[in-house]
């Protein structure tokens, strides 16, 4: 698939998953990264996130991080694969992951300056989002979920920490949600504060 620009310094990866596509993320502050997500394998490792990072400049020294929104295979299953391809990275998340370099994340930390972790747990307990503060973008993974999307129906693992993270967000000033997936009925991507408004309303409502 294809690598696309949020804003300045923010891009997103769709990688082809199924019927449907999943999503990495990419940071960029001063030259160095931070990857959010792995793709499903491997193979998406190499085929879809690193080409993309090279085509925006980023190459194997510039990667400070590489980051998990959640452990479901079609965000984490690469990420040995990337650990190999950028030996360097500081490996986080909110669950273990047996890897060389690998430390917990907390909430509310701020990485590279101007990410910070945003525990939001529900549709699984290790789930996280991160926001980009220049912008005030809100990189979701699958904590946001609308209706679902294809066979995965509204996947929340526990309905009370949902609508805990879901209030949390609204206590928040952001501008821009981008989900990792085209969630229905509202997609990936809600642009301004009002549409933001609606889109956590309506994962409320669903």
């Amino acid at each position: 698939m294809a690598i696309e620009s949020i804003c300045s310094s923010l891009y997103r990866i769709l990688i082809p998953f199924e019927d449907i596509f999943t999503t990495a993320y990419a940071v960029i502050h001063h030259g160095k990264a931070a990857v959010i997500d792995s793709g499903a394998c491997g193979d998406d490792a190499d085929r879809y996130i690193q080409p993309a990072l090279s085509e925006i400049g980023i190459g194997k020294n510039d990667v400070r991080y590489l980051i998990l929104t959640h452990s479901h295979r079609d965000h984490a299953g690469g990420i040995s694969r990337l650990a190999e391809c950028y030996p360097d990275a500081q490996i986080r998340a909110f669950a273990e992951v047996r890897l060389p370099h690998f430390s917990l994340l907390q909430d509310g930390e701020i990485l590279m300056s101007d990410l910070q972790t945003v525990f939001l747990p529900g549709h699984k307990a290790d789930a996280a989002g991160f926001l980009h503060l220049p912008s005030g973008t809100l990189l979701s993974g699958d904590c946001l979920q609308l209706a679902g999307i294809s066979k995965y129906r509204n996947n929340i693992a526990d309905r009370d920490a949902y609508e805990r993270s879901i209030e949390k967000l609204q206590r928040m000033e952001i501008k821009r949600i981008v989900a990792a997936h085209d969630f229905d009925p509202l997609g990936s991507i809600a642009e301004g504060e009002d549409a933001v408004r609606e889109y956590l309303e309506m994962c409320r409502k669903l």
